[in-house]
């Protein structure tokens, strides 16, 4: 009993030790629609080099051409993603395609309330042209209000929640303002993630009768990390027995 004792506590310092020791980004995003839950990978984009809340039409600009070469058609799509940036990890959501020119026109509108942890920083395209506002209480949680208005013919918006960490969490609710005149396919959203061939489109949604889209995320821990607690949680239920 008394070796057992030793054992599980050499073993649980070495797993400490081993998690003070990972990095402390995260790069995993589970997402949950209400109809089914997916992971989304994190991969490194060269933007958000700004100062926030300032996200450029340069940097969409990037980040969709990125995303076409491989394959993912953006315009007309409402195109969200986990990307490594200067600001940190980033989920990013990229509404219809920007091709770097700033706006066109103004002939779609669409509504998005999110709600994240207060310690997040954010990026909102056309700062200085979209209606909205960030409420940060001074503790808990912060909640980003916006009607993204653009011009649908080469141009489109954006925003992004940065600075992720481990357990971060965060909730959407979309409005399309438009009703049946959108700039939308039928299929808006697309969910986008890095894998063995590289960036994917892994699950894909329309909008509800209503004109509404509400989805969560929470950033989880991936290997080495999740490896460690799974060998923890193995080992505490062999104990039992």
């Amino acid at each position: 009993m008394l070796n057992m004792m030793i054992r599980f506590t050499t073993l649980c310092s070495t797993i400490l030790a081993c998690l003070v020791a990972l990095p402390a980004t995260a790069s995993i995003i589970e997402v949950n629609t209400g109809s089914g839950s997916f992971e989304l990978h994190a991969n490194s984009m060269n933007i958000m080099g700004s100062t926030s809340p300032f996200l450029t039409s340069a940097d969409l600009a990037v980040a969709h051409s990125i995303l076409n070469d491989w394959g993912i058609d953006t315009n007309g799509k409402i195109t969200i993603l986990p990307v490594h940036t200067d600001a940190g990890l980033s989920f990013l959501t990229l509404i219809d395609e920007e091709t770097g020119g700033g706006d066109t026109g103004s002939n779609a509108t669409l509504g998005i309330t999110s709600t994240a942890s207060s310690s997040l920083g954010m990026y909102i395209n056309d700062a200085t042209q979209d209606a909205w506002q960030l409420i940060q209480p001074p503790f808990g949680s912060q909640t980003l209000g916006a009607t993204f208005a653009w011009g649908s013919e080469g141009s489109g918006d954006g925003f992004a929640w940065t600075d992720l960490a481990y357990c971060d969490s965060f909730s959407y609710s979309f409005n399309n303002l438009d009703g049946m005149d959108n700039a939308f396919d039928e299929n808006a959203f697309q969910f986008v993630s890095w894998g063995d061939e590289g960036w994917e489109v892994v699950s894909t949604n329309s909008f509800n009768a209503d004109g509404t889209h509400i989805f969560t995320g929470i950033t989880i821990p991936g290997p080495p990390a999740a490896l460690i607690i799974a060998a923890l949680a193995l080992n505490r239920r062999r104990r039992r027995h």
